[in-house]
């Protein structure tokens, strides 16, 4: 097996999972990359480094960061943390990173993504993943870790170089601190992961709580079991098999809640910062799922449509997450 500072891995996206990855993985001396598509903000992380704060530490590590693919030329991994909407911008941007030999990981929320990297590379070069890691962007470049999770890995379709490729770099992952492991189908932790962003990340936009206070509150609470039902039965309709019922996809979103109380929602977050969001490759990706299945959404389509009508006025209230 390869040395690991011998593999190329690059990470695209300087957001909040971006700059965690790369940071944990340079902590332990694996030389991952990171390309932005600023490059002012580049040199800027250059100089100041990307700083990670938790309850217990904080430290900085200066990771290898460029606006120019060209200059790092194919990789190994190509890992995907920019936001849905991003994708295919970032798509564009990454064919210097892409040889014959390259696994392109998303680690990204919502479902989809797939499609939009089958224009650079074959489905078998394709690994979905989903993260329970926690982070939260404090400013650019300063990062809080708001806890640690599994990270579960699945390739899109299976092939034996790329399952060694997937295997080496969850090792990888692994000896430097990030927990992962690979499933023969990925789909159901897909699945599973957007029904916890569907009942979470739309409510919290909309009403400017953190996810625990949606549980405090009967509306907000009834809203998300109905949007849960929604993608739970979708889930059924394109025979996915999550091995939850229904009262367990419930349990499962209200344990997120409950562990995550004090976190911010990625769309709670994109409001207040009056960011585009991902409610298309979410609650919008139900609905639009539902219409060509004949399954009924309309409460992830209200959802949807309040979201993007907010987006497109610009949210009018600055959010004071302590009044809450």
């Amino acid at each position: 097996m390869q040395d690991q500072n011998q593999f190329k891995l690059t990470i695209v996206g300087p957001g909040a999972m971006g700059c965690l990855l790369a940071a944990v993985l340079n902590r332990q001396d694996c030389p991952a990359s990171l390309l932005d598509y600023k490059p002012y903000r580049v040199e800027r992380l250059k100089k100041a480094g990307i700083q990670v704060v938790s309850a217990n530490e904080s430290w900085t590590v200066f990771p290898d960061i460029t606006a120019k693919p060209e200059s790092f030329g194919p990789q190994d991994w190509v890992i995907l943390l920019v936001k849905a909407a991003q994708t295919a911008d970032a798509v564009k941007r990454i064919g210097p990173l892409i040889g014959p030999e390259t696994l392109i990981i998303t680690l990204q929320n919502g479902i989809g993504h797939e499609s939009t990297l089958f224009q650079i590379v074959k489905p078998e070069r394709i690994a979905l993943g989903v993260t329970s890691q926690g982070a939260t962007l404090l400013k650019e470049g300063r990062i809080r870790h708001a806890g640690s999770g599994p990270t579960t890995l699945g390739l899109v379709t299976r092939n034996f170089e790329a399952e060694e490729s997937l295997n080496s770099l969850t090792t990888l992952l692994n000896n430097a601190g990030w927990p992962s492991r690979v499933v023969e189908d990925i789909y159901p932790h897909i699945w599973r992961k957007l029904i916890v962003n569907v009942g979470i990340n739309a409510l919290t936009a909309l009403c400017g709580l953190t996810n625990g206070k949606l549980l405090q509150h009967p509306e907000s609470l009834r809203l998300q079991k109905l949007a849960i039902t929604e993608a739970w039965t979708l889930s059924l309709k394109k025979g996915i098999v999550l091995d939850l019922s229904l009262e367990e996809a419930h349990n499962m979103v209200d344990s997120v809640c409950k562990t995550t109380a004090e976190n911010r929602s990625s769309m709670l977050q994109d409001r207040i910062k009056n960011r585009p969001t991902e409610i298309d490759y979410i609650n919008g990706a139900i609905t639009r799922m539902g219409g060509e299945l004949g399954v009924p959404t309309p409460v992830n389509e209200v959802l949807t449509l309040l979201v993007r009508l907010n987006s497109r006025l610009g949210w009018k209230d600055a959010v004071d997450i302590k009044r809450y």
